[in-house]
């Protein structure tokens, strides 16, 4: 399931960033050096995120780890979509 997500989630990242490409090419850790990140393309690509899955992402929940590392992120999303379910 992990694999499926962050599969989605570098899709969404390609996407949402208009990365010119692969989402295959896309690294698991080290997001942000890898991908030159800065503040505003983060909470653009969240808010993908949060669209993609139908997910609400905690403020307190955000940090650099979440967002530079894609298994931490796959598993976040899928505990919060878990969440929503039983919700």
């Amino acid at each position: 399931m992990a694999a499926e997500t962050k599969d989605r989630l570098r899709k969404v990242l390609v996407e949402s960033l208009d990365l010119q490409r692969d989402p295959a090419t896309i690294p698991d850790t080290n997001l942000v050096n890898e991908l030159g990140l800065d503040s505003i393309n983060t909470i653009e690509f969240l808010i993908w995120v949060e669209s993609e899955f139908s997910i609400e992402i905690a403020d307190e929940d955000l940090s650099v780890d979440l967002i530079d590392d894609l298994g931490k992120l796959a598993e976040y999303v899928e505990s919060r979509s878990q969440q929503a379910v039983t919700s």
